[in-house]
């Protein structure tokens, strides 16, 4: 299944957790939310720490970055190198610059010459991102509650409960973590619904498109509109109504003189350099305080400079057409919004002491911006044990992490509800990639001691170190898988047979095989590495085969090849490698070899290309039940050789839709009564002769 729009496989609420339902299974990591903060996160957790045990929760059905202010033609405030993760890794393969070659359009970005894309192509490419993290996360998950708990054998509080319900049926569940990282986003902010009335023609902006275009659908109606705010949604919001609803009157009401710009100047921008904002961090509190207010107009209460053309050029075209549309309300507050029959009672305060008015609206939005504030009912079992200053506000690491009583030891963290801590780039894209980095590393760091390490892999006990039995595997069972990466990290598999060279290349030997030249593969074998699996036998080990209570498990040989792969096309090159599958297959005298001066050899060259592998490294993977005593190996052995016998045979005649036939009298007696039958089961020699004669 592909990933839809929202970075969620069609048809699917995300997977079921796989572990974190016990607290004496805990998972290392629950993500609450799933926008860009936790995105990034779980870039860095795959990158930095792909061990960990993580699950991320999101309420919504996919990833859903401010949907409402989707407007056509709104562009990022800043560069697509502010990525994810660009800033952190250049060769991550979640970059947008990996995200437009994915999507085809690389050059064409390119070839437009800009440097911030659209809020809808970001948008796009969240979704892509969240896409390849199907697996980690599950949407249409609201967080009920989130209570510390002591988790089994311990004294401190050391996991957090998490307490859930799928909105989609209503079914609630619980999970336990060591760390929780919440980056829910924040709140709209509209003001209580006695001041603010609670009707449909009041929007906040957050819920712009949806939710607008619904409530007023004539587009050329007298519209009275109001926009309540001064920064970038307030502009484009204003702009939006003027441009779609030609005969409207706009009011946007400021609580200054006019729109501001926002000041973006390089020097400014340098506050959201990784050190920088590690430099704010380290400030006193007071100096942070005075610089957040200092450098407020960078993000609120202010218009990007180009943008403020475009609307003033909007109201121009209005003045000289006779027909102003766009009402500016200076210096003054919305204290309150009453209904008045359909329409809409607009109580506005004079800031410069002037006398209060009212303007009557048919709808109002509200570009108010958003709350950052834990939610009292979902955190009231943990608040009382975090840590916060004079003003309220919570006390956190440089890490993200919270500051709380010593019982919990626990890690709680939160991304974007620290402003006065880590300044104004908390709620912002640009410090995304070094915040994950910083989390991520702080868990690993806390991590414990006494947690079982995963270990090698495979485990040393499962790794063959006999190298003849190692190769014997790749001749016997030569028909191998041979993968590939390209650039933009999509894998191609080839099923192909291959020959065992020993005595060309290094250490190890060389694998020679061919494939046909329309092959996509074919481009990533010329001076590329390359890895080979090869598949021996395997077999389903049942417990009433072995004289012990085990489990049920499965038992298999497998050898895994990394090398370098290189191309070539000669003619006596590719005749070794028919040759060479030909000797392999049949090895013993007098069998079918190809003659140097068939002609169909020929034919054959301009269809297939060959290729060789130089092996640099060769795992065997022989799991065989070495936990076990030599009798009950040796019942297990005994189980797997019977798995090889008739039931492949029976197998391979059901897949060629071979009829079964009566038994003749010279069958003899290890006929099995198909096409197949005849030879003794339980040698794969037997199955290729009787294969051979039935099939040629």
């Amino acid at each position: 299944m592909t990933p839809s729009a929202h970075g969620l496989p069609s048809g699917q609420a995300g997977p079921a957790p796989r572990r974190g339902t016990d607290p004496a299974d805990p998972l290392d990591l629950i993500g609450i939310g799933f926008g860009p903060s936790n995105l990034a996160l779980a870039i860095a957790a795959e990158e930095l720490d792909p061990g960990a045990d993580r699950l991320f929760l999101e309420r919504n059905t996919g990833v859903h970055w401010h949907p409402g202010m989707l407007l056509e033609g709104a562009r990022m405030q800043i560069s697509y190198l502010k990525d994810l993760v660009s800033l952190r890794n250049l060769a991550s393969p979640y970059t947008f610059l990996s995200y437009l070659k994915a999507k085809g359009r690389l050059e064409k970005f390119v070839n437009i010459g800009v440097t911030r894309p659209t809020r809808l192509e970001y948008q796009d490419y969240l979704s892509w991102v969240a896409g390849h993290f199907a697996d980690v996360v599950r949407y249409r998950s609201e967080v009920v509650s989130v209570t510390p708990v002591t988790g089994p054998g311990s004294t401190a509080l050391d996991l957090l409960h998490v307490r859930v319900r799928d909105t989609a049926t209503g079914t609630p569940y619980s999970l336990y973590a060591r760390n929780v990282v919440h980056a829910g986003g924040g709140t709209p902010r509209r003001g209580t619904p006695d001041r603010i009335c609670d009707t449909p023609s009041v929007i906040h902006s957050s819920r712009f498109l949806p939710a607008f275009p619904h409530r007023f659908p004539d587009h050329d109606a007298a519209l009275d509109l109001g926009v309540v705010g001064d920064g970038q949604s307030a502009a484009e919001i204003a702009a939006h109504m003027l441009t779609h609803y030609p005969n409207a009157k706009v009011h946007l009401f400021v609580p200054g003189y006019a729109l501001r710009a926002t000041d973006n100047n390089p020097f400014v921008n340098e506050q959201f350099y990784r050190q920088n904002a590690d430099a704010f961090y380290a400030d006193d509190p007071h100096r942070r305080a005075l610089l957040r207010t200092e450098l407020r107009n960078t993000n609120y209460g202010a218009v990007e400079a180009g943008y403020l053309d475009t609307l003033y050029d909007i109201t121009y075209a209005d003045e000289v057409r006779g027909e102003p549309r766009l009402v500016v309300h200076r210096g003054c507050d919305v204290t309150r919004i009453t209904e008045d029959g359909p329409r809409l009672n607009v109580l506005v305060r004079d800031r410069t002491g002037g006398p209060d008015r009212t303007a009557i609206c048919d709808g109002v939005v509200l570009a108010t911006g958003y709350t950052r504030e834990l939610d009292p009912a979902v955190f009231a079992g943990l608040d009382p044990l975090l840590r916060r200053d004079d003003f309220g506000a919570l006390l956190v690491s440089a890490d993200c992490r919270v500051h709380a009583d010593e019982s919990l030891t626990a890690g709680f963290y939160v991304q974007g509800y620290a402003e006065g801590a880590y300044g104004i780039g908390d709620t912002l894209l640009s410090l995304l990639p070094f915040r994950s980095q910083r989390i991520i590393d702080d868990l690993r760091a806390r991590r414990p001691e006494d947690r079982p390490s995963a270990g090698p892999y495979p485990p040393d006990h499962y790794v063959e170190k006999d190298l003849e039995r190692v190769r014997a595997v790749m001749e016997r069972f030569n028909f191998a898988t041979v993968i590939s990466a390209d650039r933009d990290a999509r894998v191609l598999v080839t099923h192909v047979p291959l020959v065992v060279e020993r005595d060309r290349g290094g250490e190890h030997g060389t694998l020679i095989g061919h494939l046909d030249r329309s092959n996509p593969q074919v481009e990533l074998l010329r001076d590329r590495p390359v890895t080979v699996v090869f598949h021996g036998p395997n077999s389903y080990l049942s417990p009433d085969v072995l004289k012990t209570d085990k489990l049920p498990t499965w038992n298999s040989m497998s050898v895994h090849v990394h090398g370098r792969a290189r191309l070539f096309s000669g003619r006596d090159e590719l005749l070794r490698v028919f040759n060479g599958l030909c000797e392999q297959a049949e090895p013993g005298p007098g069998s079918y070899r190809l003659r140097p001066d068939d002609e169909r050899i020929d034919q054959l060259l301009s269809h297939v290309v060959g290729f060789e592998v130089d092996i640099h490294e060769l795992t065997g993977r022989f799991k065989l039940s070495q936990d076990l005593d030599e009798d009950n190996r040796a019942l297990a052995a005994a189980d797997m050789a019977r798995d090889l016998g008739e039931e492949r045979r029976t197998f391979v005649a059901d897949v060629f839709d071979l009829a079964p036939r009566p038994a003749r009298p010279d069958d003899g007696p290890g006929s099995c009564g198909c096409p197949l039958g005849g030879p003794p089961a339980g040698t794969d020699a037997a199955l290729a002769r009787e294969a051979g004669q039935t099939v040629r």
